[in-house]
Parts: structure tokens; sequence; C-alpha cells
């Protein structure tokens, strides 16, 4: 399920003064409400004084929807809605959009992966893990050029972001 995101939008001021008039019990799941309507994890705890990390409030929505019940701290007051974009690519100039790697290249990544990953630099150029490990770069910069993003392909290679991102930024 994606969800939409309001980026660089600032909270109203009245919301901005009653997040912090509230008490820790009421504000997780006001925070959660927030999230969940649009709002950026960011935008939220910047409007916190003192202001929280991203990963503070994530943790906060996490922990709300472990609640067993978690509608009886809600606060009757309604939610602000973000403003949000229509086509938030299509103004941004963001990745183009696609239809998933193919299966047969998820095939070759997959293959190739565990070979490459075992790759050192003071290996020969001949060796198969140097020979899977340029092969892999290749086919990943390259799909990452035609709009596959960094997850997709990590993914596909069962590595992570930041190693998949390591290998397409080189």
């Amino acid at each position: 399920m994606s969800r939409r995101v309001a980026r660089g939008q600032q909270l109203p001021p009245q919301e901005v003064e009653l997040l912090n008039s509230l008490e820790q019990v009421a504000l997780i799941p006001r925070v959660h409400a927030l999230y969940h309507a649009g709002w950026p994890l960011q935008t939220i705890g910047d409007s916190l004084l003192p202001k929280r990390i991203r990963t503070t409030i994530r943790s906060w929505v996490q922990r709300h929807e472990t609640l067993p019940d978690p509608s009886s701290l809600i606060i009757t007051i309604p939610i602000p809605i973000p403003i949000f974009e229509d086509s938030p690519s299509s103004s941004k100039g963001g990745r183009p959009e696609n239809d998933g790697i193919p299966q047969v290249t998820i095939d070759i990544i997959r293959s190739l992966a565990p070979l490459a990953r075992s790759f050192r630099s003071k290996m020969a150029i001949t060796t198969a893990q140097a020979v899977a490990n340029d092969r892999l770069t290749g086919i990943c910069i390259t799909l990452y050029q035609k709009g596959h993003s960094i997850k997709e392909l990590a993914a596909a290679a069962g590595v992570t972001y930041r190693a998949m991102y390591k290998r397409i930024k080189l």
C-alpha cells in the first residue's frame, strides 16, 4: 500500500500549537493520525518543541500501531489535510515510471550477486568473482538509468539499499 506524502509543506500554526500542548500519551496518537493523513515525519518532528528527528516520530507511529485499542486515545479535533500534488514526478522531474525489472534480468542478477559479493579489489580481473562483479555493476547501472529504483535493484540482488547505492554510484 502506497501512502501519499505532502513533501515541503508545514503544519498549520493551530496544529503546531496543539501538538506542543499535548502530553505524551495524547501526542503519539495525534502524530500517528497526522502521519497517515499524509504529513511527512520530518515536518511533524520539526513542528515539536524541542524538535524531534524523523526516526523518533517513526517509532511513535509504529508504537501506536501496536497498541491493543489505539482508537481510545484519539483527539476529536479534525486532522489538517495536506495539499497533494496531482503528479509528483512531473513537477519534480522524479524517476520515470517502469513496469518492474523483467524476471529474466532478476534471475541473472540473482545468479551474479553471490559471486560479485565475494569479489575483492586485489583479485585478478579474470577471476569469476571480478567478471561477475563487473557484469552485475553494468546491469544495475543500466537498469537504474532506465528508471528502476535502487530499492528494486537491491531486492533483486538480495543486498541492502546502501550496498546497491555504492555499486550504482561508482
